[in-house]
């Protein structure tokens, strides 16, 4: 898949960097941040394991079990009982319910977690040998593995200056979007599509169709250069329970579930 030329989408350095700046600013998201932080590096060590090996994702049993063994150490009591749960279920249903999931993209938000964490190493792999053009899909859902979006930025390219990208929770995929279009139902009239932020960071908005009433987070790479989107979302979870709150639902939830 072509690149977008922006400093964010590599570097393992610069992410850890983000995750300690966020947590120093956003105090009460700090654990989350960590266990993301761990979460993104075992992922980046089993994508190299996958580069060597080659394996596909139904033959990575050992893979599911090091992710599950890791969340019941580290994980909240809640994902670490799921863990310990899902670590004596047979893998063949396991794998049968990661393939419907893949089809339907549904799952309850626990499983979803565990199921993503799992996959996402082969799909971002997967999206790297793919000749897709990110500048020209302009679809609300992802051209690699066809996961709505559920994340959004506004960033200056080499190729387009003040574009809004949309990323999937699955393979990292990022794509060009139509700035002011709602991702849910195409409405592109300005007075239902409203932008809400917190005062204290005016980077990071939610953009709210109020005809559908769905709502993609916004993190503009113009204000805040250092952002990185994934992380700053996370860190920023007190505006989705904001918005929860008044009865406006999330496009896609990220991969906590939030």
């Amino acid at each position: 898949m072509t690149n977008i030329n922006i400093p964010f989408l590599g570097g393992r350095e610069s992410l850890h960097r983000r995750v300690n700046i966020l947590k120093s600013k956003y105090p009460e998201a700090s654990e989350l941040l960590d266990f993301y932080w761990d979460i993104y590096r075992l992922q980046e060590e089993q994508k190299e394991h996958i580069r060597k090996k080659g394996k596909d994702w139904k033959d990575s049993k050992d893979w599911f079990i090091e992710l599950l063994d890791f969340c019941i150490q580290r994980g909240s009591p809640v994902i670490k009982e799921r863990a310990e749960e899902l670590r004596h279920e047979d893998w063949s249903e396991l794998v049968h319910r990661m393939e419907r999931f893949l089809i339907e993209k549904e799952e309850n938000l626990l499983d979803r977690f565990f199921f993503l964490s799992f996959l996402a190493p082969f799909y971002e792999l997967k999206r790297e040998i793919l000749d897709i053009d990110p500048y020209n899909w302009l679809r609300n859902h992802c051209p690699v593995c066809g996961f709505r979006p559920s994340l959004s930025y506004l960033a200056d390219t080499e190729d387009v200056e003040g574009g809004r990208f949309l990323v999937c929770p699955l393979c990292d995929s990022h794509w060009l979007y139509n700035r002011a279009m709602c991702v849910s139902c195409g409405n592109v009239e300005d007075e239902s599509i409203d932008y809400y932020y917190d005062q204290s960071n005016s980077a990071v908005q939610l953009q709210v169709c109020k005809r559908c009433g769905y709502y993609i987070k916004l993190v503009d790479l113009r204000i805040d250069g250092l952002a990185i989107p994934r992380m700053d979302d996370v860190a920023t979870l007190t505006l989705d329970l904001w918005a929860e709150e008044r009865g406006f639902k999330r496009f896609e939830k990220n991969l906590f579930g939030l």
